[in-house]
């Protein structure tokens, strides 16, 4: 799940909070609000009840955090990097650049985030009779702890993408000594998984426990389109992995001056090429690049005296890579930055051009893409 507004970094990664984080922290507040605290706690006033509920939810985010970043700092030990952790409404995601290239990798990786959950609900439970706090931390205390350990058995059921999907591709990755034939098996032990429970739901749902049974139905689904899309993903990314940049990128680029006018990057670039995009120079140096649809977007007497350096898109990181990237690693950017296009640059210098067609025509047609095993 992309996307997401970043709230801070550890060890430079970002963390973000994807908008429906927001949909959850409040329904989580409501549910310990009026549910669960007015039960434990019967004599606290309504609005302190409801400060409680929202420190409980913030808490248990956390704990997801936690969980999460367990994930990431394992990946970073064996070398793969991590471009974010994002909460949502179904918890949370480590991002990781790249897929473990062995399975004891993978296995360390997986297992770690339900560990951190299980140890957190321990050190919780340990630290009750040590602290004796009063009756408000205490009743979060527990809430925390038996939370922790739900998610910790929850995320070891054996389903691709779940760590415990991640678990059992791993130790049949490392049984049978082929990752991809590992990845369908786990993905598909998902995707049972979760018809499983959208039916438990139903089930819920048809009994009286609407709420409830929505709730697993919603959890459901998801679980099932993350395991068709995971699965997916990890197939275009060892269709992709043999590749680097340069052995697809398009060389000679054509270039816009930076001080051309709209009108001229109408007639003279867009009319006699069959693009959708160029780089924009200042001398040398690349500043930037240039879509049709910002040009069309311009009123058409305002293009004689609008230069490109007006209204192009500025360099990025986002839109830039270099020769020796991973495809699958450009591939990440083509789809997120907006225009499905990236400049590869050598050194500062501009050495060629990337387009997301580029890359759906490796996986089209190179013998080594996009293999189902």
């Amino acid at each position: 799940m992309s996307g997401g507004v970043t709230l801070f970094r550890i060890r430079g990664i970002p963390v973000r909070a994807h908008p429906s984080w927001l949909l959850i922290l409040a329904l989580l507040t409501w549910n310990l609000a009026v549910g669960y605290f007015p039960q434990v706690l019967p004599d606290v006033p309504v609005g302190a009840l409801w400060i409680k509920g929202l420190i409980a939810a913030l808490l248990l985010f956390a704990s997801v955090l936690l969980h999460e970043l367990a994930h990431s700092i394992a990946a970073l030990h064996y070398g793969i990097p991590v471009s974010s952790i994002t909460l949502h409404i179904f918890g949370g995601v480590s991002q990781m650049e790249r897929e473990p290239d062995r399975p004891g990798a993978e296995f360390v990786i997986a297992i770690v985030g339900p560990l951190t959950s299980f140890a957190i609900a321990a050190v919780l439970s340990l630290a009750l009779p040590v602290l004796d706090p009063g009756a408000g931390a205490r009743a979060t205390m527990k809430y925390l702890s038996f939370v922790n350990l739900l998610l910790g058995i929850f995320n070891l059921i054996p389903g691709f993408p779940l760590d415990g999907g991640r678990v059992l591709r791993a130790i049949l990755w490392h049984l049978k000594g082929d990752g991809a034939w590992a990845t369908r098996v786990a993905a598909r032990t998902g995707s049972v998984f979760a018809l499983v429970l959208i039916g438990l739901g139903i089930l819920r749902a048809v009994t009286g426990e609407l709420v409830g049974g929505l709730w697993f139905v919603l959890i459901g689904l998801f679980l099932r389109q993350s395991a068709e899309s995971s699965y997916q993903q990890v197939v275009v990314r060892r269709g992709l992995s043999p590749y680097a940049v340069r052995d697809v990128m398009t060389r000679g680029v054509m270039t816009v001056p930076a001080d051309t006018s709209a009108a001229d990057i109408m007639d003279h670039f867009f009319w006699k090429h069959h693009v959708s995009s160029f780089p924009v120079v200042d001398g040398d140096r690349v500043v930037g690049i240039i879509g049709l649809d910002q040009v069309k977007a311009l009123p058409p007497e305002t293009r004689p005296t609008t230069r490109a350096r007006d209204f192009m898109h500025p360099l990025s990181d986002a839109l830039t890579v270099a020769p020796a990237d991973s495809l699958w690693h450009a591939l990440e950017k083509l789809t997120r930055n907006g225009l499905g296009r990236v400049a590869v640059l050598d050194g500062g210098r501009l050495v060629g051009y990337l387009s997301v067609k580029d890359v759906a025509h490796v996986l089209a047609v190179a013998p080594k893409a996009g293999a189902r095993h």
